[in-house]
C-alpha cells in the first residue's frame, strides 16, 4: 500500500513539473501609431554609441506592420542580455526612404535603451510617434536624467553670444558632463553615451585625453567587464585609438622638426666657429718685414732658417752644417725667442716672404 501511494505521488509530480511552462527571459516591444495611412512598416533598430542622429539600412534588426489600428508588436528571446541602444521608427514618407523626422510637431522615432529581459510600450501620442513611453529598463531612465541634465546646460550655452564665452561654454560642458559621469553613473553605456555628447559638442577631445587619460582609461575598463572585448568596447577602442595616433603624429612631427633645428643650430655653430678661428687667424699680428731685417741673427742661425725653410728635418740639417743635432736644437731654441714663435710651423709663417739677402 505504501509502495503504491510513493508511485502515486511521483506520477503526481511528474505531471505537474510538466505542467509548469519553462521560463526564459522575452522582450516586448508594443505600441501605437497614431497615423491616417494603416499597415505601416514599424522598424526596430540596434545603434552604435554614435548613432542617435544616424540612420541605415544595416542598423535595422527587425520589422513589422501595423494593423487597421496602428497597433505594432515585437516580441521574441533574441536580444541581447546586455543594455544596448536600440531605436524604434516608421517614414512617414515612404517615398523618401529612410528617414528620421524630430521637431516640435513631429517626431516618427525614438531611441531608447533596452535588453533581453524588458519591455517597453508606446501609447498614441498625435503626430509624435513613440513620444509616450513606458520602459521597464533601468539604465533607460538614468539616461533620461542624464539628458535632461546635458539639456539645461545646452540651454545656457545658447543664450551666449560671444565666441570667447561660447568656447568657454563648451568647455564647462565638456567637464559638467566628464564629472555627472563620474559620479552619478555607474552603466557603461551611459558613460559612453556621455563620452559621445562631450565629443558632439566640438570639445577639444585630443587635448583633454592627454591631460585626463585616467577619464577615457575608466570608460574603456568598464565597457571591457561589461561587454567583453565586442560591441561597444571595441567601437570605442577604434575611436580612442584614432585620437592616440593623431597625438602620436603630432609628436613625431613635432620631434622631427626639432631635430631639423637642432641639426640645423649645430651646423650653424660649426660654420660661426669656423669662421671665428679665421678671424682670430687674421687677427694675429703678421712679421713686419722692417723688423725681421732689424733681427740679428748669426750667421748659423741664418743658415739653419734656410734650411727649415726648404723643410729640412733637424738630423739633415746637422748633416749639412757637419754639426751634432743637440747643436742644431740649440739654434733652433734660440730662433724660437728671438721670432717670438713657438713651434716650425709659426717661424715658417713669419719668414716665408722674407727678402733674404
Amino acid at each position: 500500500m505504501r509502495k503504491e501511494k510513493t508511485i502515486q505521488i511521483l506520477f503526481l509530480l511528474i505531471i505537474i513539473g510538466s505542467s509548469i511552462p519553462t521560463c526564459f527571459a522575452q522582450y516586448k516591444i508594443s505600441g501605437y501609431i497614431d497615423a491616417e495611412q494603416k499597415n505601416k512598416t514599424v522598424y526596430l533598430s540596434l545603434l552604435k554609441y554614435d548613432e542617435e542622429t544616424m540612420i541605415t539600412e544595416n542598423q535595422i534588426l527587425f520589422s513589422t506592420q501595423t494593423d487597421s489600428s496602428g497597433y505594432f508588436e515585437f516580441k521574441g528571446q533574441l536580444l541581447s542580455e546586455k543594455d544596448k541602444l536600440y531605436r524604434i521608427h516608421s517614414n512617414i514618407n515612404n517615398i523618401k526612404g529612410l528617414q528620421l523626422v524630430t521637431d516640435n510637431e513631429k517626431s516618427n522615432y525614438h531611441n531608447f535603451i533596452f535588453s533581453n529581459n524588458d519591455t517597453i510600450s508606446f501609447s498614441k501620442s498625435g503626430s509624435n510617434w513613440f513620444g509616450k513611453s513606458t520602459n521597464s529598463n533601468l539604465t533607460d531612465k538614468e539616461w533620461k536624467k542624464l539628458k535632461s541634465f546635458e539639456e539645461q546646460l545646452e540651454k545656457n550655452k545658447s543664450q551666449i553670444k560671444n565666441k570667447e564665452a561660447q568656447q568657454q561654454a563648451v568647455n564647462d560642458f565638456a567637464e559638467k558632463v566628464k564629472s555627472y559621469s563620474e559620479k552619478n553613473i555607474k552603466n557603461p553605456l551611459l558613460k559612453l553615451l556621455a563620452f559621445s555628447d562631450i565629443k558632439k559638442s566640438d570639445f577639444d577631445i585630443k587635448t583633454d585625453f592627454e591631460k585626463d587619460l585616467d577619464y577615457y582609461d575608466a570608460i574603456s575598463n568598464s565597457l571591457k567587464d561589461y561587454y567583453g572585448e565586442t560591441s561597444y568596447f571595441l567601437q570605442y577602442q577604434d575611436e580612442i585609438s584614432k585620437i592616440s595616433n593623431v597625438i602620436l603624429q603630432q609628436k613625431y612631427a613635432f620631434h622631427k622638426k626639432l631635430n631639423y633645428f637642432l641639426g640645423f643650430l649645430l651646423l650653424a655653430l660649426a660654420l660661426i666657429s669656423i669662421f671665428q678661428f679665421k678671424k682670430l687667424k687674421s687677427l694675429q699680428p703678421k712679421a713686419n718685414p722692417q723688423e725681421l731685417s732689424n733681427l740679428t741673427l748669426t750667421n748659423q742661425e741664418e743658415k739653419i732658417t734656410k734650411l727649415i725653410l726648404a723643410e729640412k728635418s733637424n738630423k739633415e740639417i746637422a748633416s749639412e752644417l757637419f754639426i751634432s743635432l743637440s747643436t742644431v736644437k740649440t739654434h733652433i731654441r734660440n730662433l724660437y725667442a728671438k721670432l717670438d714663435v713657438a713651434n716650425r710651423h709659426e717661424l715658417v709663417e713669419k719668414l716665408k716672404n722674407h727678402p733674404w739677402n
